[in-house]
Parts: C-alpha cells; sequence; structure tokens
C-alpha cells in the first residue's frame, strides 16, 4: 500500500528515516520561516513536535505564512498548525505551548527535545534560546532577518560569525559578544540581499521567508542522517 513516505525513503533511506520520525522538534514562531519548516519538516516524516507561539493569524500573515488561510483568522496559531498537521497525518504528536519567548522563561521551555528551531523576531528571545542551547548542548538554528527582502537566492545557511549586511545579525552578534557567546557554534539562515526601505513598515513576500524554512528543514534532515 503506498505510503507518504515512499519518496522519501527512496531518497534517503529507511535507517535515516526511522531517526527522522524518532527526533522530536521544537518551533519557537510560526510565522513565515517557521510555517515552511513545520510543513517540510512533517511531510518529511517527522512525528514529535513541540510548537510554540502566543500569536493569532492576522490577515497581514496570509500573503506568506503557508500554514493558513482566510478560515483561521483570529485563531491561535499553534492549534491552528495542530489542527492542520493532524488532518494531514493523525499519528503524529503535537504538543503546543502559547508564549512570548525571552530570556527569562527560555530555560524552563527547551527541555527534552532533541532540536530547537528559532524562527522568532524578538532580540532577548533569541539570545535566550542561544544561549540555553548552547549551555544544554541541544542543536538549533536560527532565522535572522527575513523582512524588507524579496530575493530567494540571496538567503544562505552559514555559522553566525559569517553574517554580514544585515541588521539584525549585527545587532545578534554584539549580544552575543557581551554573553560570551561562540558564534562559530551558532547556526543561522540568513538573507546576503540589501534591505528594501521603503516606509516604516516590515514589508515582506512568500519567497525569503520560505527559503529560510526549508534551508531549516534541509539543515535539520542533514545533521540527523
Amino acid at each position: 500500500m503506498a505510503n507518504y513516505l515512499d519518496r522519501t525513503i527512496t531518497l534517503l533511506g529507511k535507517d535515516s528515516v526511522n531517526k527522522i520520525q524518532n527526533t522530536k522538534i521544537m518551533i519557537i514562531g510560526l510565522g513565515g520561516v517557521g510555517g515552511t519548516a513545520l510543513s517540510a519538516l512533517y511531510r518529511s516524516g517527522f512525528k514529535h513536535f513541540v510548537l510554540v507561539d502566543n500569536d493569532r493569524v492576522d490577515p497581514s500573515n496570509l500573503n506568506r505564512q503557508i500554514m493558513y488561510s482566510s478560515n483561521d483568522i483570529g485563531k491561535l496559531k499553534t492549534e491552528v498548525c495542530k489542527s492542520k498537521i493532524s488532518e494531514f497525518c493523525g499519528d503524529i504528536d503535537v504538543k503546543t505551548t502559547e508564549l512570548y519567548v525571552d530570556e527569562t522563561n527560555v530555560n524552563d521551555l527547551i527541555k527534552d527535545v532533541d532540536f530547537v528551531v528559532d524562527a522568532i523576531d524578538f532580540v532577548p528571545g533569541k539570545l535566550g534560546i542561544m544561549r540555553i542551547c548552547l549551555e544544554k548542548n541541544i542543536p538549533f538554528i536560527s532565522s535572522l532577518g527575513m523582512a524588507k527582502r524579496i530575493d530567494p537566492e540571496q538567503v544562505v545557511q552559514t555559522t553566525l560569525n559569517k553574517t554580514e549586511n544585515d541588521p539584525l545579525a549585527k545587532k545578534i552578534r554584539y549580544e552575543c559578544r557581551q554573553r560570551g557567546l561562540d558564534l562559530k557554534k551558532i547556526p543561522v539562515v540568513y538573507s546576503k540581499e540589501n534591505i528594501i526601505i521603503n516606509g516604516k513598515e516590515l514589508g515582506s513576500m512568500m519567497m525569503v521567508p520560505s527559503t529560510a524554512g526549508l534551508l531549516i528543514a534541509k539543515f535539520i534532515i542533514k545533521s540527523i542522517q
């Protein structure tokens, strides 16, 4: 009988898919980056997720955040994602937490998981995730600035010490150094593209954040094969 993982097994092999199915992923932030990463990961065979976000779906999300539709407006992003995953495959284990992540609550949040995806915009939260994951030796990857950009071909996966031309990366590098964190041990996805300045709003479309989400999924899969 055909299985949704048949072609994944053909590509990666049964041993790798077994590892995937036994890996527990925490995704913090379920927007344009985190939502695409989540979709790629559960379709790739991951069966255990902890989803963290305190936002509700807003009409402005719909141009780029692939987990949501107009029927979801006003609903908690965590609950919408859990429902969509359940519709896709009923035996995927999904736990949800509605939490605004900052440096004070990360230690209690990040536990009993095998990999952490940081897809939030809040700098103190990102710094807390990086610090706790390094302290606890939990593999992770962080998404940097994806707004105000349009070119998916300029999104890359690297380490924080190699980032450039990104105001958010510059701030994160400074704050990490202040905390004594090793930039070479912090995997990130970021865009090399010059930001597009067009008003004060954080303009964004699907191409750049979704590319970041796909690169995150690839990074996780390659790291556990």
